[in-house]
């Protein structure tokens, strides 16, 4: 039973170590390689943009991408695009009203390969939002600078050079317009595909 088990294991390994030393390969870049990106999912505002908390906001959706050089394994610096958009929430100053915000800026990426694929990551970066409420039309559309967190995990997929990603991210602002007048904190919760450019 033991020596069986043992043959089993040792053929499971036969069949995977192609595509684990491919992941290797593939995540083990020692020369700088451009890589683009894109992703879909949904965002949510952490604060109110009032301190009484009769203007917030309802869950809504997200896509955006971009792209970057990875330097090496551990390093990438990257341009990216967010576009998220929510409705105001029932009973509140906004209620029903659509707002639409377009995050743009750069970020860098710090990343941990591992031998199953699989790449944890963390984001520090900086850029502005753009804020526009279209279906108001006293709503002046007005940009602020913004700062970005977030972690991440990428599983390169074998014998690719395609990556698949589940990323938390957040934007932190200045709401002081057309009334209001927070510092607003969005979260941004997306599922995405990369491509790292063969070189």
């Amino acid at each position: 039973m033991y020596a069986q088990s043992l043959a089993t294991a040792a053929l499971a390994l036969s069949l995977l170590a192609p595509g684990i030393a491919t992941a290797q390969t593939s995540q083990g870049v020692d020369q700088p390689t451009i890589v683009v990106f894109a992703n879909g999912g949904g965002n949510s505002s952490l604060t109110d943009l009032n301190d009484a908390g009769t203007a917030s906001l309802k869950t809504g959706w997200t896509a955006g991408g971009g792209a970057g050089v990875q330097l090496n394994r551990y390093v990438a610096l990257r341009g990216t695009f967010d576009f998220a958009q929510a409705k105001g929430d029932a009973g509140t100053a906004i209620a029903g009203q659509q707002l639409n915000r377009y995050f743009y800026g750069g970020d860098l990426q710090l990343r941990y390969p591992t031998a199953s694929g699989l790449a944890p990551y963390v984001l520090l970066g900086a850029g502005a939002v753009t804020i526009d409420n279209p279906d108001n039309s006293a709503f002046n559309r007005f940009t602020k600078f913004a700062g970005k967190g977030g972690l991440g995990v990428e599983y390169t997929v074998p014998r690719s050079n395609f990556g698949l990603y589940a990323q938390a991210s957040s934007y932190v602002y200045q709401f002081d317009r057309n009334g209001f007048d927070k510092t607003q904190a969005d979260l941004l919760w997306t599922g995405g595909v990369s491509y790292r450019l063969p070189r």
